[in-house]
């Protein structure tokens, strides 16, 4: 059979170009081959949290103003949201949207950003240079994420706000009595509450350098605790984040927050070392590492159950396990264009490497609750503007992907891998997996990425019990060099390819540089 050539993707008004994948064999002309694919349909299943597939947006640099929202542009619709960039955001299909920052936190006065455009307070954005008119405020934000169908997470200053500035922020979008700001914001157009489920108690507060004050963990601690019961006592149903720091500063952290805090906020950027490509490959392998040391302080220190929480609080404690938010992931080098060098062009290796999170994402369900790719539009972004157009880089389309086709819960998958044994990762595995299961369906995934530059890897297929078919998808691209511009926005080097079998094959072999997910049906 050939395999059939279909447009699968489409990023905006761009329809990725399709082309033929490499016929099903033994082994592969300058290839390895390797053991068996064997999956645990019988395990233990964790829960994936849809969650993980989250979007971030800041005030830095053109990731807000000149990105998602320029008002007077004629790509722009009548709020000011540019449309073609709304399109590629859609077509992640991201669960959540935080906002506003990000370090930006730290000078941000929500007030700022509400009722008439024209009256609104311009300030110097002290974090990341340049001014902020406040056009984008909480309801344009609330706007914007209701049109994705994105749950709202917002993060409060807790470096020149208040607590109370915090509380009146929760009334304002949660109040549903004649109270003054849920008044208020009837009176900027909004009758319903915006519901914001998520709020985040500050960013990276342990961070030196930057314009906060709360850097003993003490301090931080005893000032959360107060924002967190005055947050909690306008809305008891709000989910809180606390911010998350080096391995001293989270001890503490999860030791005296816990009782009120859902979830501890954990920032990766895998980069690349030295100029060596395949050592991006090995940084993002380390994640995994960071996140297993945060999963045992969470388990020794946070029991899964709060009890003898004081009823004199008048709100409940935590309710589930206490997780971790990866609230800033990405792929963050020192290379780009605007402020700070972060105008990331991605090219296909670090499409590979985001795929690896993703990867780890889903190995470590039972500890990651959310995650939110820091961040959308422009700034180590998945999406890039000019005045005329947008292009989608490599890495939307693995989000998209991964979006698509990852189940409800995680299964356990084994697959042996040669190491890749070149310069930055010499001990690093050429194949990652991760595998799925779509409860409702019974429809497994398993996302097999291939980090090898150069040679594919074959692999014999234990068939899961009682799946009789597979389908199969790749991305894929010339060369790991590859990248998609605006230079040439009309041109993407990503091909996605498609094939459903008849029959589940005894091998396949994954080509060199490639994303592959096999789609089990019964």
């Amino acid at each position: 059979m050939m395999w059939a050539r279909r447009d699968i993707l489409k990023a905006g008004s761009a329809i990725v170009a399709t082309t033929g994948l490499p016929r099903l064999a033994r082994a592969q002309v300058g290839g390895t081959s390797v053991g068996t694919l064997e999956i645990d349909t019988a395990g233990r299943r964790a829960p994936i949290s849809p969650l993980i597939f989250g979007q971030f947006i800041e005030f830095l640099g053109r990731s807000i103003t000149g990105g998602i929202f320029e008002e007077g542009s004629p790509l722009s619709d009548a709020n000011g949201f540019r449309r073609d960039v709304l399109a590629k955001v859609l077509g992640l299909q991201p669960t959540i949207l935080r906002f506003p920052g990000g370090t930006v936190t730290k000078i941000y006065h929500w007030e700022d950003g509400i009722g008439p455009r024209a009256t609104r307070r311009v300030r110097p954005n002290l974090i990341w240079g340049g001014v902020e008119d406040n056009h984008f405020g909480t309801d344009e934000f609330i706007r914007y994420a209701r049109e994705l169908k994105a749950e709202p997470f917002i993060t409060v200053s807790m470096g020149v706000g208040t607590a109370e500035e915090a509380s009146n922020w929760v009334e304002y979008c949660n109040g549903t009595g004649r109270t003054h700001y849920a008044d208020l914001r009837r009176r900027n157009g909004f009758d319903a509450p915006h519901a914001v489920k998520y709020w985040g108690l500050g960013n990276e507060e342990d961070a030196e350098p930057d314009a906060g004050r709360l850097q003993d963990p003490a301090d931080y601690v005893r000032e959360a605790w107060y924002y967190a019961k005055l947050m909690k006592l306008q809305d008891p149903s709000i989910k809180l984040i606390a911010a998350g720091g080096g391995q001293a500063w989270n001890e503490r952290v999860v030791h005296e927050l816990h009782p009120v805090a859902d979830y501890l906020a954990l920032h990766l950027y895998p980069k690349t070392q030295g100029g060596v490509p395949l050592s991006l490959i090995k940084s993002a392998d380390d994640t995994e590492a960071t996140i297993g040391t945060i999963r045992d302080q969470i388990a020794r220190l946070a029991p899964p159950r709060v009890t003898e929480f004081n009823k004199w609080y008048r709100f409940p404690p935590r309710a589930a396990p206490m997780m971790i938010a990866l609230d800033e992931i990405g792929i963050w080098e020192d290379a780009g264009g605007g402020v700070y060098n972060m105008e990331t062009r991605y090219d296909w290796n670090h499409a590979l490497a985001t795929a690896t999170l993703y990867n780890v994402m889903i190995r470590n369900a039972d500890i990651i609750g959310m995650a939110t790719w820091a961040q959308t539009v422009n700034v180590l972004a998945p999406i890039l503007t000019n005045a005329t157009g947008s292009i989608a880089q490599t890495i939307w389309f693995v989000m998209a992907l991964y979006r698509r086709f990852c189940g409800s819960h995680r299964l356990s998958a084994t697959l042996p891998s040669p190491v890749l044994a070149l310069p930055g990762a010499e001990q690093q595995r050429s194949l990652d997996t991760a595998a799925t299961i779509d409860d409702a369906g019974g429809t497994i995934s398993v996302f097999v990425v291939n980090r090898h530059p150069d040679r594919a890897v074959a692999t014999r297929i234990a068939r899961p019990a009682g799946y009789r078919r597979v389908d199969l998808h790749e991305l894929s691209a010339p060369s790991p060099r590859s990248a998609n511009t605006l230079d040439r926005p009309e041109e993407n080097v990503v091909a996605e390819r498609s094939r459903t079998l008849g029959t589940i094959p005894d091998h396949y072999s994954f080509p060199a540089h490639s994303i592959t997910v096999l789609h089990f049906r019964r």
